[in-house]
């Protein structure tokens, strides 16, 4: 049973208090070949103008940051490099703006599919080989490029959406989830050591 989809009321909150509650659930792609199913398993939220790590600090409310400003529980995703995204969920008090990176995830289905999308070479043995599935999806540019997320899916309603939305998913242990500064922000000023990224410890 893999649970029911999220609510939009979830997501009416500054990201950094919604943040954790992502861990575990499932996050779903829809292919022509199939379906993946993996669960979240690091995250880190950006909030809106206080947040120096955050687009809308950044640059402001622009046509690439609008989605940030809009409908909770769709897709925010850009790119970092050429085909390297970041697929982030909007999430922020009404008329507020901000949303959450899903930084990792677990394989739970589709994992045949994973390998194909990364171009990497697959075997029933790998399917064994806990610490390889656990890196697979390790990381904001692996995970998109493992569920095959790209700027064509930015909008998307992850909520009622049927090519890319969430579930459920497991129960967390949270006095396992450790809380640290989140990664490559250098730039973030007063921000930069704000404790809002959030994983399951391994």
């Amino acid at each position: 049973m893999l649970g029911r989809r999220l609510s939009y009321l979830l997501f009416l909150d500054h990201p950094k208090n919604v943040a954790v509650s992502l861990l575990g659930k499932y996050i779903i792609r829809e292919l022509p070949e199939g379906k993946i199913i993996a669960k979240i398993t690091e995250v880190e939220a950006y909030g809106g103008f206080e947040d120096d790590a955050c687009h809308v600090s950044r640059f402001g409310k622009t046509k690439k940051t609008e989605g940030l400003f809009g409908k909770v529980g769709c897709a925010y995703i850009y790119s970092v490099h050429i085909n390297t995204y970041c697929l982030n969920v909007v999430c922020h008090k009404e008329n507020h703006a901000g949303g959450i990176l899903i930084r990792a995830a677990q394989p739970i289905e589709g994992i045949e599919l994973i390998f194909k999308n990364q171009n990497k070479p697959f075997s029933l043995e790998k399917l064994l080989d806990k610490k390889l599935l656990n890196n697979i999806l390790k990381g904001p540019g692996k995970l998109c490029r493992g569920l095959r997320i790209d700027t064509s899916l930015n909008g998307e309603d992850m909520i009622n959406g049927e090519k890319l939305y969430l579930l459920e998913g497991e129960k967390v242990d949270f006095s396992k989830v450790l809380k640290t500064p989140r990664i490559n922000i250098p730039y973030a000023k007063k921000s930069k050591n704000w404790l809002w990224r959030f994983l399951i410890e391994e």
